[in-house]
């Protein structure tokens, strides 16, 4: 038992560095997508606003105020993840930390789902140009099903972490 615990914190720590260097990666492809007009081998969101600022229909400030917001989420997405193997690699799986930690995840994926259904309408009404190229609104009923397993996998987590503390106290 002490070996496989050993070896979860080991492999929780590997999976934080990953996170870490993930998030490092990512920073860099951002900046060559948004930095190298008509590039192709990088797609931001569902690929709709690699469309647009190919299209010179939008772009400069009104471009940043939109990745902005999902920039921002991202990367609190990747603190929170390299953060909840930060715990695993203390040997903390069933803590209040975890289970903020899982929180934050779940309320950033639904935060994601919901910028990805406000941000095409919204350009649209700014710039007049996108309107007429056509941004829409996608929604994938995968996304809307993992939206409800997050949410009902931490409701069960966190009705466990009830229960478990309920028998502490009473031992």
């Amino acid at each position: 038992t002490m070996n496989r615990l050993q070896r979860i914190r080991r492999i929780s720590g590997w999976l934080r560095r990953l996170t870490l260097l993930l998030a490092v990666a990512l920073v860099g492809a951002v900046a060559f997508a948004l930095g190298v007009p008509g590039q192709t081998l990088i797609t931001l969101g569902n690929g709709q606003l690699n469309q647009l600022l190919g299209s010179g229909a939008f772009g400069g400030s009104a471009a940043i105020a939109v990745f902005a917001p999902m920039g921002l989420l991202l990367a609190l997405g990747l603190y929170w993840l390299q953060r909840l193997f930060g715990e695993y690699q203390r040997g903390h799986f069933f803590t209040d930390g975890n289970m903020r930690c899982y929180l934050w995840l779940v309320w950033l994926k639904v935060a994601w789902f919901a910028y990805s259904l406000l941000w095409p309408p919204v350009v649209a009404g700014l710039v007049p140009a996108v309107k007429a190229s056509g941004a829409a609104v996608t929604v994938e009923l995968g996304t809307l099903v993992e939206l409800a397993v997050l949410v009902l996998i931490v409701h069960v987590l966190r009705e466990a972490q009830r229960l478990h503390d309920e028998n502490e106290a009473f031992v």
